[in-house]
Order: C-alpha cells, then sequence, then structure tokens
C-alpha cells in the first residue's frame, strides 16, 4: 500500500468521523471527554493529520454508540461521507430554523437539481 493509500484512508476516516459526531451534535472536546482523548486530537484525526490506534477509535465508537464497522469500513459501497460543502448546507438549515423554513430550503434544493438532470 502506497502512502498515498494511507492517507486516503486516514482522510476517510476522519470525514467519516466528523460526519457522525455532527450527526449527534457533539463537539470535538465533548467527544474527546467522553472517548478520554483531546479535543483538539479529535480535530486532528476529523483533518487527516494524526493516525488513530485501534483502542482509541473503540472508545470513540462507544462515545458516539456506533459499531466501530461504522467508522472503519471504508470499502463500504453504500457508505457516504458528505463533502464538506454537503457538510456546510447541512449546517444552515439545521440550525434552529422553522420547520416550513427547512421545507423551504429542501424545495429549493430539489428545484436546482432536478433542473440540473
Amino acid at each position: 500500500m502506497t502512502e498515498r493509500a494511507v492517507k486516503h484512508v486516514r482522510r476517510f476516516l476522519g470525514q467519516r468521523l466528523r460526519a457522525l459526531r455532527k450527526q449527534r451534535a457533539l463537539s470535538q472536546e465533548r467527544l474527546g471527554k467522553g472517548s478520554g482523548l483531546s479535543g483538539k486530537f479529535i480535530g486532528e484525526v476529523e483533518r487527516g493529520e494524526k493516525s488513530i490506534s485501534i483502542d482509541s477509535l473503540y472508545r470513540v465508537s462507544v462515545a458516539l454508540e456506533v459499531p466501530l464497522r461504522d467508522l472503519t469500513d471504508v470499502g463500504d459501497k453504500n457508505s457516504t461521507v458528505p463533502t464538506e460543502e454537503a457538510e456546510k448546507i447541512f449546517a444552515l438549515v439545521s440550525g434552529r430554523r422553522r420547520p416550513e423554513d427547512v421545507r423551504k430550503a429542501y424545495n429549493v434544493l430539489r428545484a436546482m437539481f432536478s433542473r440540473a438532470s
């Protein structure tokens, strides 16, 4: 395996970790505390800057309440990691918004993407 492939796996794992953490509305600091790690280290792993041991990864999966394979299965064709742009869109609409505003945003996006097809 090349160094490039290792970086790809580390980046994918970091993106998966970030997506699961955000789905659970946890800060990096809170996830770190729940898994016995620092919030700074969680951020470094999410950005693909640091490798994480299997022991620490297991503690993170317990803190996230997900099976370890949900974090590690980089070959799963059905799993998707949101792009940075998708995360930004999600952050915009997932804040304290009225349900009707979320529906309007969804309808705008749906109309845009149905025209693009």
